[in-house]
């Protein structure tokens, strides 16, 4: 039987409960938040076909996804529904949010895409055995 390298790596780690990664998904979420509502420096945007920060957004929303599934209990379809269900609207307010702030910030279709298609990138890589054992107890 063959095993993948991801496969090694995650069942060598140490056991995580449940409530820490829970916590981590939380902090996460919140980082996300800050990063999407801070205060952008103007600078000039190079003109390209696909901006770098578009790779920005479908990365945080991928590491979203993938906590957000790792802290549930629901079944894999549930889970994933439930996922990119809260996912999507996290996104939607986040670049809701970006119009109504003072400084520097717009909304903007191309971001939402891209954070949409993170959180299908998130729930996939899970979904495909990408997942850190956890524990519902803690250690002792």
């Amino acid at each position: 039987m063959q095993t993948s390298v991801s496969h090694a790596i995650f069942h060598s780690l140490p056991i995580v409960t449940r409530r820490t990664v829970l916590w981590l998904a939380l902090l996460w979420s919140l980082a996300v938040l800050a990063a999407l509502w801070w205060p952008r420096p103007d600078l000039p945007n190079p003109p390209s076909a696909f901006p770098l920060d578009k790779f920005v957004h479908l990365g945080l929303f991928a590491g979203t996804a993938w906590l957000w599934m790792h802290a549930t209990r629901r079944s894999l379809r549930r889970r994933a529904a439930w996922v990119a269900g809260l996912g999507l609207l996290f996104a939607f307010l986040t670049e809701a949010g970006q119009g109504l702030l003072p400084f520097g910030r717009a909304p903007s279709l191309l971001d939402g895409l891209a954070d949409a298609a993170g959180l299908g990138l998130g729930v996939a890589a899970f979904a495909s055995g990408g997942r850190v054992p956890v524990s519902t107890r803690p250690r002792a």
